[in-house]
């Protein structure tokens, strides 16, 4: 029996592989999980194995993710391809389109250890998105991809997989929302506000541009004088903000685990977020939402009248604000599927796995 190889580094890939592995301890298959290290604080890594009672990891590689991606993808591609060399009698797990998932792709397949994939399909059009090539490649990579939405199914479809690539594709429902409804939430308050927007934002085109987020912090800002604005602060964020001198007059917090983001997310009145994670998770708990980026990874949500997307622009950022009241949303639409991703995926590795 082949054994599972749990590849993971950053936050979203926790929560859902704490899901999927837990689904997959009743079948008896060998489970191992292997952490690049891309999110390695304890904000960021630890809490989410003690709080997700995800078992202890089986190798940690320990690679500093400095913003220098080619680099983080060969050391981690490199020493994954060691590890792998140990015992080739494995099946190699992949989530989302981190560089963590392209550098467990590319090793798998040059050790020619079979790579199934979650979260297959999507498509922004924008090749300048470090996300969008490691998903487009780790796609054409792997021997089975699972798909969230029938958005992302028929557009692998469209693009010749399952027939003219020779790749399995399944449309399995996302994971994220198996976890939303199976993971409880905190029973604590994380602010004191009755009424408040949640903010997240993380995406290199937005923190990596000066102008880009001084004009997100300023409008965030101008929000926060009319309705308080709370943002728990990824690292890399944070770095950029200190870096370029800005000063957020909002509620700024530390990173949160999951049940007390969920709790956040659940008590929120809107949500602001360039994270596809935290975009789905706002429409799991009902919230309408600004999208901050110009290409959004699941147009679904736009197309069900739950969120509008923004440019970085102040101003394009407060007129989008100001419509999201006017949205008529369709929050009881099955996007994401049933919340039984995780057991559909089981039932596909046994038959392969027989």
């Amino acid at each position: 029996m082949k054994t599972i190889l749990h590849i993971v580094g950053n936050r979203p890939q926790f929560i859902k592989l704490a899901v999927l592995y837990k689904e997959l301890s009743s079948t008896g298959i060998p489970q191992k999980i292997i952490h690049t290290g891309q999110h390695s604080s304890a904000g960021m890594s630890d809490i989410f194995f003690s709080e997700l009672s995800i078992p202890k990891v089986d190798k940690f590689l320990s690679i500093e993710s400095n913003g220098d991606t080619d680099s983080f993808i060969g050391k981690a591609s490199g020493l994954l391809q060691e590890y792998f060399k140990t015992n080739n009698n494995n099946i190699v797990f992949v989530y989302g389109d981190t560089n963590t998932t392209l550098a467990a792709a590319i090793a798998a397949k040059r050790i020619g250890i079979p790579l199934f994939h979650f979260e297959a399909g999507v498509r922004t059009g924008d090749m300048s998105m470090p996300e969008e090539i490691n998903r487009i490649l780790t796609d054409r990579l792997a021997d089975t991809n699972y798909c969230c939405t029938e958005r992302n199914y028929s557009t692998m479809i469209a693009e010749g997989y399952s027939t003219a690539i020779k790749s399995k594709v399944l449309l399995s429902g996302d994971l994220m929302y198996d976890a939303f409804l199976k993971i409880p939430v905190s029973d604590k308050n994380v602010i004191g506000e009755e009424e408040y927007v949640v903010v997240t934002i993380h995406r290199a085109a937005n923190i990596l541009s000066k102008e880009n987020l001084s004009e997100i912090i300023y409008g965030l800002n101008n929000i926060h004088k009319n309705i308080p604005v709370v943002m728990p602060i990824h690292p890399h964020t944070k770095k950029r903000i200190d870096e370029y001198g800005l000063t957020p007059g909002f509620i700024a917090l530390d990173p949160l685990g999951y049940p007390a983001m969920k709790k956040l997310l659940s008590d929120c009145s809107y949500v602001i977020t360039d994270s596809g994670g935290a975009a789905r998770e706002a429409f799991f708990c009902g919230k309408r939402s600004l999208t901050v980026m110009n290409d959004p990874f699941w147009p679904e949500i736009i197309e069900a009248g739950c969120s509008i997307k923004t440019s970085a622009s102040a101003e394009h950022l407060l007129n989008s604000f100001l419509k999201l009241n006017s949205l008529k949303p369709d929050f009881e639409t099955r996007i994401f599927g049933n919340g039984n991703a995780s057991q559909i995926i089981k039932e596909d590795i046994l038959k392969y796995n027989d």
